[in-house]
């Protein structure tokens, strides 16, 4: 598959779903430069390794968990190549018995489906229910890229302006983290 790098929002924008429209709102109210790709559906990280080469990303895995009652969650942001240790997170966040989130948690936290976890979700998180964790090293990467809430796409921005501008515009504190 030819994979094609567009800078800003897509021609065909009033086509596609409502929630990837408002991502584009979002970043072009922030005054965010970005490219999107548009791709093959990718539910796993394996799925992703041609599009994270085509838009010069390392690629990051998104990981959502909750606690035995449901009442915490937590979304952990990690570069691709490595493993979420549960216990570390637990010791990290004082949170016990850490599990990955179902369908109906990604939905109803984040107003997400399987596959299209992303940073973006974070907009719909009203009740501040989600702590933020990012892995240290990600901060050292040029870009960031992420699904824009649905995972037929991936856009990417500059590191700084996701952490320096996006992150605090979704109104979370991020915990940096060696993962």
């Amino acid at each position: 598959m030819e994979f094609i790098v567009r800078e800003g929002r897509p021609e065909d924008f009033s086509i596609r779903p409502i929630k990837e429209q408002h991502i584009y709102e979002f970043l072009d109210d922030l005054g965010i430069n970005y490219v999107y790709l548009d791709h093959q559906e990718e539910f796993a990280m394996g799925d992703a390794t041609d599009a994270d080469e085509a838009i010069g990303v390392v690629g990051a895995k998104n990981v959502f968990l909750h606690d035995k009652k449901r009442r915490h969650y937590v979304l952990i942001l990690v570069n691709g190549t490595k493993r979420v240790d549960l216990k570390k997170i637990s010791e990290l966040t004082g949170l016990k018995n850490l599990s990955f989130c179902n369908e109906e948690d990604l939905d109803t936290v984040l107003g997400l489906t399987p596959g299209a976890v992303t940073p973006f979700g974070l907009l719909n998180d009203k009740n501040g229910l989600v702590q933020l964790i990012i892995d240290e090293t990600l901060r050292d990467e040029e870009f960031f890229a992420m699904h824009p809430c649905v995972n037929t796409t991936t856009v990417r921005m500059s590191n700084r302006d996701f952490m320096e501008k996006v992150i605090p515009a979704m109104g979370h504190d991020p915990v940096f983290t060696e993962i």
